[in-house]
């Protein structure tokens, strides 16, 4: 069974943003959307979830070890930024 692991990082973000704390765990374990991030090394994923009182798209960064899930940090993301990451191919899909 794969260990998913929340770095000190994406414990202060939850914190700082008010982020409820299963929402990394969530969004890792059903994504709507997955990326790799060529610039960054590390995989995206993505999904709508309630924060701040409307739907939005929630955004993990994370790394694959051995027999873990680091999971980096958080944040909401647009539409908009998801697109042009896309097209600039900074991120590619990872399904």
């Amino acid at each position: 069974m794969i260990k998913i692991k929340y770095t000190d990082h994406l414990k202060l973000r939850l914190k700082i943003r008010r982020i409820p704390e299963g929402y990394p765990k969530k969004i890792y374990q059903n994504p709507e959307q997955k990326f790799f991030d060529i610039s960054e090394g590390t995989f995206i994923a993505i999904k709508k979830l309630f924060y701040n009182k409307k739907l939005r798209n929630m955004m993990i960064a994370y790394e694959k070890k051995q027999r873990e899930i680091e999971i980096i940090t958080i944040h909401p993301i647009t539409d908009e930024k998801i697109i042009n990451r896309v097209v600039r191919e900074r991120w590619i899909k990872n399904e």
